[in-house]
Order: structure tokens, then C-alpha cells, then sequence
């Protein structure tokens, strides 16, 4: 059967030195000691080595310090890998060392993107691609793909958390690590799979769809008045325009028009040919009449000239009518008689412009032109208000531009809200509730299951005065509270009090979740627990056992009789970091029981020197 098991722990010191901690699958390994030694290191090297981003947890001074490299061999489902990556001087996190086999290698080398060694371990842990996360948090995106460090925050306990009355999974504060538990722990107790996992996601999406789809149908009957007033003004412009002949006061109409007047977007020429050719012919009348009355105007500056020279030779009649008083001559009376002519001829000269006809008909000709023109400007007028069009092709093609705009506005809007099929969305949810349903149902069974397994175990591991209680898990708080026999009192888990009963609260919880696991045959559920340091209520600082020290028995007694009852769930391995010697549970006479090494005191450590 599946099982994911440590064999061994590599340090490559810089002294030259491998240290090797060999694991037994299927035991409980106990690496105990001194405190000082490295102990509490150990479950974040293996942390560390199982892709965490940093070093946190590892001693800077008495381990990190002295490590060129950390390795981890791990055996999953049957497959043996080796990992390695460089302390944390070595400022190097996205690279790592990966080898499969039985094969240590001197040195380890970089050979691996993390990245890489994500996706092959993912695999490695039976994880599907197709594995989402279903609903998003503060922290995680709805969608983001389940990693197989989803699973290992089930089989961490340090020293603070085992003890813990307010959470039950360590690093509380850490918002992101707390949010994948919450969000992966249907699928760590295995009644969420892939086909649950993308039901509940496409769900999501249906309903968020559903939702957008009310929203923007709320908009659009909102705003549909004042659109139609809108559609209007873009009606009545292009009926300026001369696009329309006329503009339909149903708004639907107007709209379909208004359409069809985008999609065939050609600018038509008539009516602009016809009024440039009136504007032609007024600009060439009004040409015509103004050099009319210019040659009109002049007609009177030639009378009052001619009239001048014709009162400067009046004084010649005086000289014909007293020619005795003239010098007898030839040159004199031919001078007179030559003023003579010239006074007659602007006398006649004068005469005949008075009566000249070409000024009546230079009259006639701008007053016909005038009525000409008047009727010219009418006819533009009237064009102008009828005219197929009468801008340039630059303002047609702006307001075609304008008018597509808002088309697409109003129409996308019409289209998502109208578009929309109630009946098909009930279907799809109906059919997605339909697999949520049964999958909630599975929920139900696996939860009644695990505090099942819950107060089962504490039948044995009994807490201090709550005898007759019962434990429930809450999932939504992630805390385990107790119920009096006739449930007339709750009392919540921070509220119990006693390191002693919190350490058998989080180890019946902790063994009861992998048990559920191992029922449902979860391929990504590690099977391996850390645990670091169980004996803390039982011990005083100075070491020494208090006379609880019996409380801490049952505790061993109840991992070695879990190990035992795995084996036919496909095994389990507790890895427990502890300061109790080994004559504490050789005592006990627990078979399942291993010393990792040798019990890690006075000079001897996890680093050797």
C-alpha cells in the first residue's frame, strides 16, 4: 500500500564530516538528548529540505553555520528520492540537488531547478494537475494549484504548538500557511478530489457570472432611459447630418437604424454635389451684381464732371453774342468757334447720359439678379435641411466613430444581460451542486469519522477533569471543543487549561486525521509525524520528571500502539525529538520504539566535531 516515509537525514558539515541519521519505517524514531544539541532543528531541516522557502527553525550559531549541505532521503509510494539543498550562507534558493537510488553522494551539486523539483515531488506525491484550490482567501487566489507542501503542515509539531491551547497547527500567525490548511483540509482527509475540486470551482465562476450578469442588468434598465435620451441626440445628429430621413421614437428602432447606418458607413454624394453647384451660382451672381452697381455708381461721377467743364465754357456764348468786344482775328475766332463745338458736344454729351439705355438695363440686370440670388439662397436652405449629407468626410467618419462607441456600450450591455439563459444556469449549478452535494455528504461521514478516532483515543489518553465529555473538531475554527454528556455545557478548547490535556488534544487529533487519511487511502498525505518534545508538561526545566511523569506513558504507549494498528493501513512513521532516555520506553516495553544514533549528550550532538 502507499506510504510516504523518511529513511535518513544528511548533513554534509564543513569540516568534512557526513552525518547520517537512519530512520526505521514504521517505528517511531526518537532522537533524544540534551537540550542544546539540535533536537528542535530537525523538523526544519526536514522542512527545509522539502522545499521550504527559508531556513527558519535551524540554529544560525550551532548548526547552520557548521552545514555546507542539508539532505533528506524519502521513500514515496515505493520510490526512493535523495534531496539536498546548500545551508543558508550559500545565498543560493533556487537551485537543489536530486538524485533516486541508494547512492550518497561525497558532495552534493546543483542538478535541479526548485521549480522542477516541485512539479516532480507533486507528482511523486500522486497530486493531480487538475487539483485547485476551490475558493480563494486574503492569501490564495481561487484556482492556484495544490502543492504537496499543502499536506506536511498535518505531520508538524514543535514544541510550542504541541502544547498549545489556542491553535492546533503551528505557525498561527502565518496568514498564507494557516489559509492552504483551511483550504486543503477536505482534501487531506480525502473526501475532496479533483472532480469535487473543479465542481466547486466552476460553481464559483457560474455563480460569479450569475451575479455580474444581475449586476449588469441592473445598470442597464437604470441607465435605458437616459440612453434613450442619448440615442435620440445621436438620431437627430445624424438626421442633421442627412444619414436619417427621419428619427423613429421607438428607441429599439432607432437603435436598429442607428446600427445599420455603422455597418453601411459610406458617405452619400447627391446632395452635397447639388448644394455646392447653388453655392457656385450665388457667388457668381453676387460677382456679376456688384460690378453692375460699381459701373452704376460711376455713372454719376461722369455727370459731375461733364457738368464741371461745361460751366467752365459757358463764357464763351458772352464772346459769340459781343463779338465787337473780341480783338478781329482768325486765331481768335477760330479759338471761339472751336470752344464753341466743345460746349455744344457736353451739352449734348450731357443730355444723351440721362437718357442712355444701357443704365436702365445695367438696373434691370441687378435687380433680376437679386431676385435670383434670394431664390438660390431659399433652395439652399431648404436643401440644406433635407440633404443626404452636407459634412466633410472627416466630421461623417468622426461621428460614425462616436456612434460605434456608444452603439457597442449600449448593445454589449444588452447583449450580456439579455443573452443570459436563467434555465441553462440552473441546469449546470443544479448538475454542479448535485457532485457538491454528495461530495458534503462525504464531508459529514469523514468528520463524524475523525471524532470518532478522536474520542477513541482519548478514552485512553484521559483528560483531567472533563470525565463523560465528548471532543469535537470544529473545521471552521480548526480547535477541538468539549461537550458535557447531556450537552448542556460546551467548553472551548482554550478554555480546557493543562499542558497535559492540550498535549493529548493535539496527539488525538493529529494521529486521528492521518488514521482518516490512511482509510481513504489519500496518495498526498505524508505518512510521518514530528514531534517535538511531548515529555514538556511532564518535566521540570531542570530536567527532571514530575510526578505526572505517567500522563507522559500514555502518550508513548498510544504512538506505539498507533504504529502498530497502521501497518495494515500501509504504515507509519513518527519521527519524535525528545530529552527522555531510553530507559524510559525500553521500560514501557515499547517494541515499535527505535533510538536514531545515540542519545545526544554531553560532548556528542547533532553536529559532530
Amino acid at each position: 500500500m502507499s506510504s510516504i516515509q523518511i529513511t535518513n537525514i544528511l548533513l554534509w558539515q564543513k569540516n568534512g564530516i557526513l552525518r547520517n541519521l537512519e530512520f526505521l519505517e514504521n517505528h517511531v524514531n526518537v532522537i533524544t538528548g540534551d537540550s542544546g544539541k539540535g533536537k528542535s532543528s530537525i523538523l526544519y531541516i526536514i522542512d527545509y529540505c522539502l522545499l521550504a522557502s527559508e531556513t527558519k527553525g535551524i540554529s544560525k550559531a550551532n548548526i547552520d553555520s557548521k552545514v555546507t549541505w542539508y539532505g533528506l532521503k524519502i521513500k514515496i509510494h515505493g520510490r526512493e528520492l535523495l534531496i539536498a539543498r546548500p545551508s543558508e550562507e550559500n545565498e543560493e534558493t533556487s537551485q537543489a540537488y536530486l538524485s533516486e537510488g541508494q547512492e550518497i553522494p561525497e558532495t552534493p551539486f546543483f542538478n535541479i531547478k526548485i521549480d522542477n523539483l516541485k512539479k516532480i515531488l507533486n507528482d511523486a506525491f500522486g497530486i493531480d494537475s487538475e487539483l485547485k484550490i476551490p475558493y480563494g482567501g486574503r492569501h490564495i487566489r481561487t484556482g492556484s494549484k495544490v502543492s504537496f507542501r499543502s499536506f506536511l503542515p498535518h505531520s508538524y509539531q514543535d514544541q510550542n504548538a504541541i502544547i498549545a491551547p489556542e491553535y492546533l497547527y503551528i505557525r498561527p500567525a502565518d496568514g498564507r500557511y494557516q489559509e492552504s490548511i483551511e483550504r486543503t483540509f477536505r482534501m487531506a482527509l480525502g473526501v475532496e478530489n479533483v472532480k469535487t475540486s473543479t465542481a466547486k470551482t466552476k460553481l464559483l465562476d457560474l455563480e460569479q457570472q450569475r451575479l455580474a450578469f444581475e449586476r449588469k442588468k441592473e445598470i442597464f434598465e437604470k441607465n435605458k432611459l437616459a440612453f434613450s435620451d442619448e440615442l435620440q441626440s445621436l438620431g437627430q445628429e445624424a438626421a442633421a447630418l442627412g444619414i436619417l430621413d427621419s428619427i423613429p421614437m421607438d428607441t429599439d428602432t432607432l437603435l436598429q437604424k442607428l446600427k445599420e447606418v455603422v455597418i453601411d458607413s459610406e458617405i452619400p454624394s447627391p446632395g452635397k454635389n447639388e448644394a455646392e453647384k447653388i453655392e457656385k451660382q450665388l457667388f457668381s451672381l453676387r460677382a456679376k451684381n456688384k460690378k453692375y452697381e460699381a459701373f452704376a455708381d460711376r455713372k454719376s461721377e461722369l455727370t459731375t464732371s461733364t457738368k464741371q467743364a461745361e460751366d467752365a465754357l459757358r463764357p464763351i456764348e458772352f464772346f459769340n453774342e459781343n463779338a465787337n468786344l473780341v480783338f478781329p482775328s482768325e486765331m481768335a475766332n477760330s479759338l471761339i468757334h472751336h470752344l464753341q463745338r466743345e460746349l455744344t458736344r457736353l451739352r449734348i454729351s450731357l443730355k444723351s447720359k440721362k437718357q442712355a439705355p444701357f443704365l436702365a438695363e445695367v438696373t434691370e440686370l441687378i435687380s433680376e439678379n437679386a431676385k435670383e440670388i434670394s431664390k438660390l439662397e431659399k433652395d439652399l436652405v431648404a436643401l440644406q435641411k433635407n440633404q443626404k449629407a452636407r459634412s466633410t468626410p472627416k466630421e461623417y467618419y468622426k461621428y460614425i466613430g462616436r456612434l460605434d462607441t456608444k452603439i457597442q456600450l449600449f448593445s454589449g450591455s444588452d447583449s450580456h444581460t439579455f443573452n443570459y439563459d436563467p434555465e441553462e444556469y440552473r441546469t449546470k449549478a443544479d448538475q454542479l451542486k448535485s457532485v457538491i452535494e454528495e461530495d458534503n455528504l462525504k464531508v459529514e461521514l469523514a468528520e463524524q469519522k475523525l471524532n470518532e478516532f478522536i474520542n477513541e483515543k482519548l478514552t485512553r489518553l484521559r483528560l483531567k477533569g472533563y470525565d463523560k465529555f465528548t471532543a469535537r473538531f470544529s473545521e471552521r475554527e480548526r480547535l477541538i471543543h468539549l461537550f458535557s454528556e447531556d450537552l448542556s455545557f460546551i467548553e472551548k478548547m482554550p478554555d480546557i487549561g493543562s499542558a497535559s490535556n492540550y498535549l493529548y488534544l493535539h496527539l488525538a487529533y493529529f494521529l486521528s486525521i492521518h488514521e482518516v487519511a490512511k482509510r481513504h487511502k489519500v496518495s498526498w498525505m505524508p505518512s510521518f509525524m514530528i514531534l517535538d518534545q511531548p515529555s514538556t508538561p511532564y518535566y521540570s526545566t531542570e530536567g527532571e520528571p514530575n510526578d505526572d511523569v505517567v500522563s507522559l506513558d500514555a502518550a508513548l504507549i498510544e504512538m506505539n500502539s498507533f504504529i502498530k494498528k497502521m501497518d495494515q493501513e500501509g504504515g507509519f512513521q513518527i519521527i519524535l525529538l525528545e530529552h527522555i532516555k531510553e530507559s524510559h520506553w525500553t521500560k514501557l516495553k515499547l517494541d515499535r520504539f527505535h533510538l536514531v544514533d545515540k542519545e545526544l549528550r554531553g560532548d556528542y550532538g547533532l553536529i559532530l566535531d
